[in-house]
């Protein structure tokens, strides 16, 4: 099942909390956790990048931000100034730039700094958190058994599975997959009850008693809302 980029261009989670995810406006945003606040020094991993490489693909940075600030769907061809960071790379953000379109980072345990899209960010679930699997296309969210299993042998957890986080990683580079950062989940009930695995970051939500009108087809299914950075 590959990233659904074009949706994103996927704290315990208390009741108050998920409440306050539910609820649109500005009401919204004061009660969004701090990990999901795209707010100068939040925590994130850098996904894979939108050019084309012959070579095992990098993270999505780059020195300048006019390198970033093309429609890479028309001109997927890799910028020269480009960071070489593994994809997952963990960053603290600096600002957001460029008209809310990228965030200047920096590298947290490699000294670099760089540009990043927004949409190529992804949030670190804290242990504990609660979460719901929203796969929201088959009914089902791929679930990896160990970090490394490769997509064409993941078993299969039912949307709606509430999963509770145990921390996060990054899965090796598999040709078949573009959801390298996952989330290390106990499956707290459905169809794989009791089991520990991993799950893509961007097929988990916070769990939510109501849905803004522009929810997602995602967010629908689960009756969640997608773990995205969201403006503060």
């Amino acid at each position: 099942m590959s990233r659904r980029f074009a949706s994103s261009s996927a704290a315990a989670a208390a009741a108050a909390v998920a409440l306050g995810l539910a609820c649109p406006g500005p009401a919204q945003a004061a009660a969004l956790p701090a990990w999901l606040a795209l707010d100068a020094g939040t925590t994130a991993r850098v996904d894979i990048a939108p050019w084309l490489d012959s070579d095992e693909p990098e993270a999505a940075i780059t020195q300048s931000a006019g390198s970033l600030l093309r429609d890479f769907t028309a001109d997927a061809s890799r910028p020269d100034d480009i960071v070489y960071e593994p994809i997952g790379i963990r960053v603290r953000v600096v600002k957001v730039t460029a008209g809310g379109k990228l965030a200047l980072v920096h590298g947290i345990g490699s000294p670099f700094e760089g540009f990043a899209p927004l949409d190529r960010l992804i949030p670190e679930i804290p242990p504990g958190t609660l979460l719901i699997a929203a796969g929201g296309f088959g009914g089902f969210a791929d679930f990896y058994p160990e970090i490394g299993t490769p997509e064409k042998v993941a078993d299969r957890v039912a949307t709606g599975s509430r999963l509770l986080a145990i921390g996060t990683g990054v899965a090796p580079y598999d040709p078949d997959s573009a959801d390298l950062v996952r989330v290390h989940v106990r499956v707290l009930d459905g169809n794989l009850r009791g089991r520990t695995g991993w799950v893509a970051v961007a097929y988990t939500g916070l769990p939510a008693s109501t849905l803004p009108a522009g929810a997602e087809v995602a967010e629908k299914a689960c009756g969640c809302r997608l773990i995205q950075f969201r403006s503060s």
